[in-house]
């Protein structure tokens, strides 16, 4: 067996083999070490939006620090679950995959790796690189450009890199890029924010634990009870779309406290007000979820440019009316090609075909995580699957794709492979289903070129762990 990827869902993925008494499979990691997302994005205030409780692993507890995880907690709390389960004797680092191959005559995949290397037979494959994890950057960022200064974006932040005493550009306005700009108000000599348009924001009311909690979160019963009531509370947001229809009780609700929040906090200054006030409906888009960026514009050495960057020059960038700013530093918060799932490798299924030819840019699958045509390959964090809280998702679908695999192995069968039809109707269903929110409603990463939703589920964690086990039973077959 083989898993591309080592962040949270390939940890999940290793760990749900292993729990089932599979202990042939090979872990494929381009980094050096496990993190996925979480060794990657290392920029200055990186932290997760979900709850420390919430974002871990049902399976695991932790002396969390503080009530929304940083970056480097994340990494530490990855690398200890990696420890607990002896992941490191299965995995292969510095190991990027660029294809993986089926034969039909073997029934077995052939991975190979960027050095042009072949690792295999595999019996199967769980991709585990998500789908936030190939930069986007402006055309005019590609390649060799005129600016002399540093420049990065977010998820590649060079080690040793800082804002102190520079005057820095940041290019974006979300989640990201509001975390780097409370760095950078706080070293560099002055910030300008380049904003193509304002997002929603909420506050997150982020803070260390007392010393209290922590000594209570020591106690089980107390730790899983705090991760019970976060799960519930996302569950019942998100009941019946009601967090992504316009009509929905919980969208109505987090509309009303994103306009108080943005009113309360920028009314004493209507210019900024009006800049920051976005034109779709609320979480049409990803919401942004800070204590700080609002007050953060208002910081004199702050200034919000409300247009995009067209260009740069030896010395700074220019904006799109032409106007030049002098910088002494660029930082692409500019996110993810998102609709390109799997973007990173090619995949070659029966007689051939391709999976990136068979979406034709418009990724589908069988609650994200099986295709037609491509038997034993699996998807973590697939098309549709984004949604809170994240690792609840992670851990529904590792325990989707281990326990077909540990039963094709008990029955001594060879193909695991999902019923066209019903992969079919799933999709329709669901894209109805998605055609009523607000995500259809204005342009953003959530979509695919048409316009088609191919990012998001719109239900609860409830629902779509109820789903992958009617799945299993209904909707796929081994051989």
């Amino acid at each position: 067996m083989a898993i591309i990827g080592s962040g949270f869902s390939g940890i999940a993925a290793a760990i749900a083999l292993k729990k089932r008494g599979v202990e042939n499979f090979t872990i494929f990691e381009q980094e050096a070490n496990f993190g996925g997302t979480w060794y990657n994005n290392r920029y200055p205030g990186a932290e997760v939006d979900l709850e420390s409780h919430i974002y871990s692993y049902s399976f695991e507890r932790y002396d969390w620090t503080r009530n929304y995880a940083s970056q480097q907690e994340l990494l530490d709390y990855l690398n200890h679950v990696a420890r607990k389960w002896k992941l490191a004797e299965h995995a292969r680092f510095n190991e990027r995959v660029s294809s993986v191959v089926w034969s039909d005559q073997k029934k077995q995949y052939t991975i190979i790796t960027a050095s042009g290397a072949e690792h295999g037979p595999f019996r199967s494959v769980i991709s585990a690189v998500g789908f936030l994890n190939i930069p986007l950057l402006p055309p005019f960022a590609r390649g060799e450009t005129p600016f002399k200064g540093p420049q990065c974006h977010t998820s590649r932040w060079p080690a040793g890199l800082d804002m102190a005493g520079k005057r820095v550009g940041i290019l974006g306005t979300g989640s990201s890029a509001v975390q780097v700009i409370g760095e950078a108000v706080r070293t560099a000599k002055s910030v300008k924010i380049f904003q193509i348009e304002p997002n929603w924001l909420l506050p997150k009311d982020a803070r260390d634990f007392t010393a209290r909690e922590r000594f209570w979160n020591q106690f089980a019963p107390v730790y899983w009870w705090r991760r019970f009531r976060l799960y519930t509370g996302y569950d019942r947001r998100s009941y019946g779309s009601s967090h992504a229809r316009k009509e929905g009780r919980s969208n109505r609700r987090r509309d009303v406290l994103s306009r108080k929040f943005l009113q309360d906090s920028l009314g004493d200054r209507p210019d900024l007000l009006k800049l920051a006030t976005p034109s779709f409906h609320h979480e049409a888009r990803r919401t942004v979820i800070s204590d700080t960026y609002y007050q953060d514009l208002k910081n004199p050495k702050v200034e919000l440019i409300p247009q995009a960057v067209k260009g740069l020059t030896a010395t700074g960038a220019i904006d799109a009316s032409g106007v030049e700013h002098e910088l002494d530093m660029i930082v692409y918060a500019t996110g993810f090609d998102a609709a390109n799932y799997l973007g990173g490798f090619s995949v070659k299924g029966e007689n051939g075909i391709d999976l990136h030819e068979t979406w034709k840019g418009e990724p589908q699958a069988l609650l994200g995580l099986m295709v037609p045509g491509f038997p034993n390959f699996f998807m973590m964090y697939g098309p549709n699957t984004n949604s809170v809280p994240l690792v609840s998702f992670y851990e529904a679908q590792a325990n989707f794709a281990a326990s077909l695999i540990s039963k094709m192995l008990r029955m001594k069968k060879s193909t695991i492979s999902v019923v066209p039809d019903a992969y079919r109707r799933f999709n329709a269903w669901l894209q109805a289903k998605l055609a009523k929110t607000v995500w259809v409603s204005t342009t953003s990463y959530f979509q695919g070129r048409t316009g088609k939703v191919v990012s998001q589920w719109p239900f609860s964690a409830s629902a779509y762990i109820a789903a992958t086990k009617l799945a299993k039973a209904f909707a796929v077959r081994i051989r």
